[in-house]
């Protein structure tokens, strides 16, 4: 199964920009907990999650209105494409402990978002999916090592398209 049928679709998005207030808001609104970070040509740079928005807002005492999206977001980017298969993303997803990738057509532009929620609703009509989902699960629900914060920031990540996964894992990842 390709990750195009399991995403979700429309992609809501944020600019590095706008406040931490505006990007809660547009969660609140379309029921989500990430937003895609764009710039203005509609290019994907990285995530925000609504655990980025909380833990920027309470590390600088500063409230969300107060902060950018560019202050939180995410450093780099995990991504997979809409003709990847989904056990190639779901090993993405517990790879580096993410609960959602973006998702680029073949040129790179944003079209949707799989998330591990899209794996658990579709895993129940099928087993298969349903076992993958779980082992999923399991792995972006692991501690997280000494590895992912240090000096009190998250060490970056590498876009990476879940088709051609790196040789070495990165040594750090962001839990979202």
């Amino acid at each position: 199964m390709k990750i195009r049928e399991l995403m979700s679709a429309p992609v809501h998005t944020c600019a590095p920009h706008e406040t931490l207030a505006q990007a809660a808001q547009r969660m609140w609104e379309h029921d989500c907990g990430a937003l895609p970070v764009v710039d203005h040509d509609g290019r994907i740079h990285a995530m925000l999650t609504d655990r980025d928005v909380c833990m920027a807002a309470w590390s600088r005492g500063l409230p969300p209105h107060a902060l950018r999206v560019g202050d939180a977001m995410s450093k780099a980017l995990i991504a997979c494409r809409g003709d990847d298969d989904v056990a190639t993303a779901a090993a993405l997803l517990a790879q580096h402990q993410v609960h959602r990738l973006p998702v680029l057509d073949a040129q790179g532009a944003l079209i949707g978002v799989f998330s591990v929620n899209d794996l658990v609703r579709h895993g129940d009509h099928d087993t298969s999916l349903g076992r993958q989902a779980v082992r999923t699960l399991a792995a972006v629900g692991h501690p997280r090592d000494e590895r992912v914060v240090k000096d009190g920031a998250l060490t970056p990540l590498v876009i990476q398209a879940a088709a051609k996964p790196a040789a070495t894992p990165p040594a750090a990842t962001q839990r979202t």
